[in-house]
């Protein structure tokens, strides 16, 4: 039996390793982000606890809504004319800067009203238009027509990045980077800041040269501050915080002038069916039919889901007004926040002690919780200052669970009523169960073939459609096609924006896997180009599709959190086939397949070698095939012109400059458009006047994606 004294001993030895395996956890996941929502959450309630705060007076809003849709009969866009009318009438009223919440991207069917849009931009001299930073991720960026833009005075990017998790707008980036091919690098501001620098009249200089923020303007004219790396906003409440006007109000000249004279204007979307609408920490907590309602009426707010949700125009309004107040709100940093994470949870000792009780252990813990959560709030409160608690509450949670454990674990009645209700709620079978799903959230290693396919121009038509064609067109596209990649017994992975990913080989697995992927790819462009042709789809002729094929070692399971698993895979096989995908419209084929799927398929199907690259994040080199049909299936001149680029291609890389381009353009006289034929006309002839080295076998390197 062991002695009194001697239990003591082991039971401090184990209250040493528990807290040191407690603090060591919490630490580890507020470091990974495990307490990130309910920070998120407890940050969130503090603008519902503090409520609505004073503005600066020098923001106006003008709300493009239904009354104005109406009124000016709108019908796929808002017309120029009115939106030539709305910016003249608010310069004559004295608004100083005006801000375009919307993207002048592309001409409208009237081209003299884009002309006198254009006119009265440059004879107002006050207007700062918007653009975007990225398109779908695809780092491409949308700028107002050249028409437009030269009577501004300025553009920013009107992005508003969600935080992952929750999806609710809390910072900003006010500042994107683009490297120059020159060198150095060109600054490209959020619309946000660009308002506050024209209405400040501040120069677009930068001095990067402190370590916590950043200073806009001339040294030796008005400068102010900004934080780095990013803005947390400080919302001063939601909507009502600013004057809104109805946009058809000011095209009708049917407003007072007072309410925008000296002030930055900011003119956007108020319409629920353009989804320019964004959850914010203020607005989550509250029932919009209270605040909307008497402008928009209760039952059109439940109709329209914009339940807990602010328009992108408000939004943009205030992040102008965090800058312009210049009250920003830090966060305390991580060393600070895990220091006292060590210091909680060496207090979470007392949660050890057997002669506090439970009672008094209980009423410790939910003080320590209120005390931490009013500390939070008035730190936010006072000093603008944003400290992560969730995870001194964790600790806190932790070691009162852990204490207590431990002390009902050297108390052998304590420990056998445990033991009997864990008996009774939780059956052998059970656990075992969750064994076997542990295992399969491991995942096992095993070869598969990976499938990617995009659709080329979707941008550009779903910027063309409304919201109601875009999501048929997209309906019907994804209808035609899933049904394809189960026909050939694929695994559909997930649709991403326009874009599907497929593997096969997996659950079931089969050995043909790249066979029935190519096929796959060949049946789902056949398929594309069918409803091009039978254009009963709005939009769908000016679509083409590019796919990606690779085959290779990949973990395939149930990945994931205990909350939400998912069927899926990864592994640089994954990636590689994503970069596959994205070659397609370099080369303008509609088909890339990795040398690992192409050596896998039989004489059925007829490739075409492209090129030996390296993509970015893989150091082997790559040879890219183009899977241009089944045999059968294609002419005899076709054929007849991938045997002679196979030859052009091997005198290319034996460095027969002549013979290459002889039968490059042998091949163009069969297919003309051949896009691959041409870049290697364009290499040769980079290369006749750039002789490469001794060594060189004709890789080419990518470093995009």
């Amino acid at each position: 039996m062991i002695s009194k004294k001697r239990l003591f001993r082991i039971q401090a030895a184990l209250t040493v390793l528990f807290s040191i395996a407690v603090i060591g956890g919490c630490i580890g996941g507020y470091w990974f982000g495990f307490f990130r929502l309910l920070d998120n959450y407890i940050y969130d309630s503090y603008f519902k606890i503090r409520g609505p705060i004073q503005t600066s007076g020098k923001i106006a809003i003008v709300m493009m809504d239904e009354q104005s849709a109406r009124e000016l009969k709108r019908q796929e866009s808002w017309p120029r004319e009115a939106t030539a009318l709305a910016l003249a009438n608010l310069t004559n009223a004295g608004a100083e800067i005006i801000g375009l919440d919307m993207l002048l991207i592309a001409p409208s069917y009237n081209r003299e009203a884009d002309e006198l849009l254009a006119n009265v931009i440059h004879q107002c001299n006050n207007i700062v238009l918007a653009n975007t930073s990225t398109v779908y991720g695809h780092g491409e960026r949308m700028a107002a027509m050249p028409i437009f833009r030269e009577g501004m005075i300025g553009d920013g990017f009107i992005d508003l990045n969600l935080d992952k998790g929750d999806e609710i707008l809390r910072r900003i980036n006010y500042l994107n980077v683009a490297d120059l091919k020159g060198g150095g690098v060109e600054l490209f501001p959020s619309f946000s800041l660009e308002l506050v620098r024209a209405y400040l009249y501040l120069d677009f200089v930068f001095d990067f040269s402190k370590p916590d923020y950043t200073i806009l303007g001339a040294e030796n004219d008005e400068r102010i501050i900004l934080p780095r790396p990013s803005l947390i906003i400080n919302f001063p409440g939601d909507h009502s915080a600013y004057p809104i006007l109805s946009y058809s109000d000011i095209v009708n000249e049917n407003f007072d002038p007072e309410l925008v004279k000296g002030k930055i204007v900011i003119i956007g979307s108020g319409l629920p069916t353009e989804k320019d609408l964004f959850t914010t920490p203020y607005t989550r907590f509250q029932d919009p039919t209270e605040k909307y309602g008497q402008k928009f009426g209760k039952q059109n707010l439940a109709d329209s889901s914009m339940t807990q949700k602010e328009f992108g125009v408000v939004c943009h309004a205030h992040i102008v007004e965090t800058i312009l107040s210049q009250k920003y709100i830090s966060r305390l940093p991580e060393s600070k926040v895990i220091l006292l994470i060590i210091i909680i949870g060496l207090i979470g000792l007392l949660f050890y002690l057997p002669k506090i009780g439970m009672f008094f252990e209980s009423v410790l813990l939910c003080g320590g919780v209120v005390l931490l959560f009013f500390t939070g709030y008035e730190l936010f409160l006072q000093k603008l200052l944003w400290m992560d608690i969730a995870p001194m509450i964790g600790i806190l949670v932790a070691q009162f669970v852990a204490g207590i454990v431990l002390q009902k674990a050297f108390d052998k009645r304590r420990t056998d009523q445990i033991k009997s209700l864990f008996g009774r709620y939780v059956s052998p079978g059970i656990v075992d169960e969750l064994i076997k799903e542990d295992v399969q959230l491991e995942g096992v290693s095993t070869e598969l073939t990976i499938f990617f396919t995009d659709l080329r121009g979707f941008t550009t038509v779903s910027e063309q459609l409304g919201a109601k064609d875009t999501g048929f067109l997209l309906n019907s596209y994804f209808s035609a096609m899933i049904p394809v990649v189960f026909k050939y017994d694929g695994t559909l992975d997930k649709l991403m924006g326009d874009a599907i990913m497929a593997f096969f080989g997996a659950p079931v697995h089969y050995d043909d896997h790249p066979i029935k992927a190519a096929e796959a790819a060949l049946d789902m462009r056949d398929s594309l180009r069918r409803m091009r042709d039978e254009k009963e789809i709005r939009g769908i002729e000016h679509l083409h599709a590019g796919f990606g094929v690779n085959t290779g070692i990949v973990t395939v399971g149930n990945l994931g959190s205990d909350e939400f698993m998912d069927y899926t895979i990864v592994g640089d096989a994954v990636n590689l086939a994503s970069r596959l995908e994205g070659l397609t419209k370099h080369y303008a084929v509609e088909i890339i397949l990795s040398q690992f799927t192409a050596n896998r398929l039989d004489d059925q199907f007829v490739l075409r070698e492209l090129d030996l690259v390296q993509v970015k994040g893989k150091r082997d080199i790559v040879t890219l095939y183009e899977l241009m049909g089944y045999r059968e299936s294609l002419s005899d001149e076709t054929i007849e012109a991938v045997q002679i680029f196979k030859s052009a291609l091997s005198a290319y890389r034996k460095r027969d400059w002549g013979a290459a381009v002889k039968n490059m353009n042998m091949v163009l006289e069969i297919v003309p458009g051949d896009k691959v034929s041409k870049i290697y006309l364009e290499r040769i002839e980079h290369l006749k006047r750039n002789p490469p080295e001794e060594d060189w076998i004709g890789v080419i390197t990518y470093d995009h994606k």
